[in-house]
């Protein structure tokens, strides 16, 4: 059942408005009898159909029915039906001696139902008189069933609804990637040329510049991941948390001692997968936004633990004293995207939270995996 908020039960008591003056005149009409036995009786059986509706309705079949225990939502049903009984039965045995009774031409509602069903079934009646048990489904339980149905009518129609949006969304989001991926395939000089050209260097360079060398590998091994290896739907985790550190040694090539970069890793080597390319719009988001603003005294801070078959991942760096990073780009690809990204991808499986501070920009990413993969 979904929270009540104010405008939410605004929505619920005006909609209560028909249904309260609908039952006012049927009662009234079904008992003509005198104010004393007709408003205390629309009142009860007022409150008695919205409680019954809102625990059908919003507990019950939520909880029972939707989860196929047909056991358990039958023998709720059953003490929800003989709770209505009983409260019937108390309201007319104490509605009866204030009705009219026998001083009309005809018998009054009241004494009727009283003398001819509920007195001669009891409190139990319900269970040991058909009629009984009719009586008290047609007097109090009929409108409850077709409110229910309305209710169901709606809720059918928003379900389906949210379907078609998240499926519309899915695959916008799909022809978005495909469209990415086309154009960085056009935008591709040709791999085995760049790859050769990366191979000439570091031979070139491996005797008399060991860290130039180092990074002509980086760099090839990034490629090649880049290009091959994250054309799957998962990849090891391992190997994505190796194109990370790449990327990240590469960067601290490049700002040297300008920029504090870490990264901290404790994976366990379990054999356990991830969509490829999803962390490291974050990284570079970090270096865009953050250490590429910030000339002295910056810093990077990545973290990648695996424990209770869970991904923590976080990364902090800092940002310009001018301001906080741009929050809605993420590696060029935009933060939305990246969320939808993991919605699809992980659905209720991720948690995912964002700090931007004044002086750092701080994301935290919980990936819950199925499993070691076999």
């Amino acid at each position: 059942m979904p929270p009540l908020s104010w405008q939410r039960l605004r929505q619920h008591a005006l909609w209560w408005l028909l249904p309260l003056l609908l039952e006012y005149y049927f009662i009234s009409q079904l008992l003509k009898d005198n104010a004393r036995v007709v408003v205390p009786a629309t009142a009860v059986i007022f409150l008695q159909t919205i409680l019954t509706y809102y625990w059908l309705g919003y507990f019950l079949f939520p909880r029972y029915l939707h989860r196929m225990r047909a056991h358990w939502l039958v023998g709720h049903i059953v003490v929800v039906f003989y709770a209505v009984y009983l409260n019937n039965y108390l309201l007319f045995r104490s509605l009866q001696p204030l009705s009219n009774g026998f001083g009309i031409s005809r018998l009054a509602y009241v004494e009727r139902i009283w003398h001819h069903i509920l007195a001669p079934a009891g409190p139990l009646g319900c269970f040991t008189s058909l009629r009984a048990a009719l009586w008290n489904y047609g007097f109090s339980l009929f409108i409850v069933t077709i409110l229910l149905l309305i209710k169901f009518v709606r809720d059918i129609t928003v379900y389906q609804t949210k379907n078609l949006r998240l499926e519309r969304d899915r695959i916008a989001l799909e022809n978005s990637n495909l469209m990415l991926e086309l154009n960085f395939l056009k935008s591709q000089i040709n791999p085995h040329f760049l790859f050769n050209t990366l191979n000439s260097i570091y031979v070139q360079v491996e005797d008399t510049n060991e860290r130039v060398a180092e990074q002509v590998l980086q760099l090839s091994d990034l490629m090649r991941y880049g290009l091959y290896e994250s054309n799957t739907s998962q990849v090891e985790l391992s190997r994505e948390l190796d194109y990370i550190n790449s990327y990240l040694q590469l960067e601290k090539s490049r700002y040297g001692g300008q920029a504090d970069i870490q990264f901290e890793r404790h994976d366990n080597h379990e054999d356990y997968h991830i969509a490829p390319l999803l962390l490291i719009s974050f990284v570079e988001n970090a270096f865009k936004h953050g250490v590429g603003r910030v000339k002295g005294g910056s810093f990077v801070h990545v973290r990648a633990v695996v424990q209770n078959q869970a991904l923590e991942f976080s990364i902090r760096n800092s940002v310009p004293a001018n301001g906080r990073p741009e929050p809605t780009s993420v590696g060029g690809v935009g933060l939305s995207n990246v969320r939808k990204r993991l919605e699809l991808l992980y659905g209720g499986r991720h948690d995912l939270r964002i700090d931007a501070g004044p002086e750092q920009y701080a994301v935290r990413l919980r990936l819950q995996f199925a499993g070691p993969a076999a």
